[in-house]
Formats: C-alpha cells, sequence, structure tokens
C-alpha cells in the first residue's frame, strides 16, 4: 500500500528570517506547497482554513506558545488529526520525549541545515504514515489480525506507562494553568477510549476518574488565583497514582 503523499505544510515560526529561510528549502521540493504564520493564534487559523498535511510549529513563541498551539490544535476536532512536528532548539533526548508525548510527531533541531530540511521532514512524515497505514498482507487470516492487535495492545501499555507517569507530574505541579488542564483531560480521554478498546477496563476506568474530574473542575467558576483545591488537586493526584498501578498490574498480567 502506497504512503499518502506530502503536499502541503504549514510552518510558524515569530522570527520572519527562519519563516523565509523554511519556506525557499521546502519550496526547493517542486510538489510541496508551504505556507507560514508567525504566532501560535494564527497557526490555529490557518491550519482549521487550510488543512495542511503537516504542521510544523516553533516551540518558544510569545503569547501562545508551541505546546498550547498543539493542545488548542488536537482540542479542535477540525485540526485534531493534523500531525504535527516541532522546529526547536529544545532538542535533548528528554525534551524530544517530553514534546512526543504532548502528541508531537517528532523535532527537527535548531539551527538546521536548509538543503537536508526536506529530507528531515520527509523521514518523520513517512515515519508517521507508517503507524497509520497496515500492511493488507497482515490480514489474511483471523489469526494474523489477532496478532496484530496484541501487538498494538503492548505498544499501547508501554506508551501508557510514560504517559501516566506524565499525568501525575502534571498534576503534582497544577496551578490552573488552563493549557496543562487541557493536555491532562486530553490525555486522560485518549486512554480512556483506548484502554476500553484494548480490554483494559481497570486502566481505562482510571483514565476516566481522570478526565470526569477535570471536567468537573473546569465547570465551576475558575479558582481564585488559578489554584486548584487543596482536596481537588489531592483527588486528582490520587487518580494518576492509580493509573499508574492499573498500567504496571495490567503489564504483568
Amino acid at each position: 500500500m502506497n504512503a499518502k503523499a506530502l503536499r502541503t505544510v504549514l510552518y510558524v515560526d515569530d522570527e520572519p528570517d527562519i519563516r523565509t529561510i523554511v519556506q525557499i528549502a521546502l519550496g526547493l521540493s517542486k510538489e510541496l506547497t508551504v505556507h507560514t504564520g508567525e504566532s501560535g493564534a494564527q497557526a490555529l487559523e490557518l491550519a482549521r482554513a487550510l488543512g495542511p498535511d503537516v504542521v510544523l510549529l516553533d516551540v518558544m513563541m510569545p503569547g501562545l506558545d508551541g505546546p498550547g498551539t498543539l493542545s488548542r490544535l488536537r482540542a479542535d476536532p477540525a485540526t485534531a488529526s493534523i500531525p504535527v512536528i516541532f522546529v526547536t532548539a529544545k532538542a535533548m533526548p528528554r525534551e524530544v520525549a517530553l514534546f512526543c508525548k504532548m502528541g508531537a510527531v517528532g523535532v527537527i533541531a535548531k539551527p538546521f541545515d536548509p538543503m537536508q530540511l526536506f529530507n528531515q521532514l520527509r523521514t518523520l512524515w513517512e515515519g508517521h504514515i507508517a503507524q497509520l497505514v497496515l500492511p493488507l498482507e497482515e490480514y489474511s487470516n483471523k489469526a494474523a489480525v489477532q496478532r496484530h492487535v496484541t501487538q498494538l495492545a503492548d505498544r499501547f501499555l508501554q506508551r501508557t506507562r510514560d504517559e501516566a507517569a506524565l499525568l501525575h507530574s502534571l498534576a503534582e505541579h497544577l496551578d490552573g494553568d488552563p493549557i496543562v488542564m487541557e493536555q491532562i483531560e486530553r490525555l486522560a480521554h485518549k486512554i480512556h477510549g483506548s484502554g476500553s478498546m484494548f480490554g483494559y477496563g481497570a486502566v481505562s476506568t482510571c483514565a476516566r476518574d481522570i478526565e470526569s474530574l477535570v471536567e468537573e473542575i473546569k465547570l465551576r467558576d475558575a479558582p481564585v488565583g488559578g489554584v486548584i483545591a487543596p482536596a481537588e488537586l489531592l483527588n486528582l493526584l490520587e487518580c494518576t497514582q492509580r493509573l499508574e498501578q492499573a498500567v504496571e498490574a495490567a503489564a504483568a498480567a
């Protein structure tokens, strides 16, 4: 099965010179259309209007930064499925891992070689598409399908172990920041749905509890000074701890 071709890119950076370099570098591919934006807010508007194949985001931008923009893109059904790649000087392994946990499909480090930028982008794009497209031969019989489901379930547990730890860390430092709240809710929602699909009921239930608690906090009036009530924070921490325990129990079963 042929992978979907990469045709349109949206690059967002508050530095005009870098936007120009990226547009020239990626423009060397005659089959690629490159759009640019200068802020997170503009990224949201352009992503919705253009529906690009991929969005490249600078991390450090005034106002709405890269991670905040990613969170907003994921929260909007019209842009939720658009893959996002961060282009940033913050590209140490630990930072890359954190960005990927946030939902980015990869990171391109600054400073980058303009002549290699398209190849870097294409590699990340093809890796993302490869995860979405399953070989037809894998579906030749029920046994093959079951093997594939088992592999996906194992990958889900491995990924969810890291995501559960991230949720606990976010909850520990939560101060009412709406972007962080959205990130917690989005991660919990994803685990809730996938856990149920793969038969990990306890994992799904714990994630659902986190999701419900965040929804309750968001529905009531904003906390005074942006600070979560101690009882709510304690409850959220206990929920994230139960999720971590449920994931470990499922992996050990």
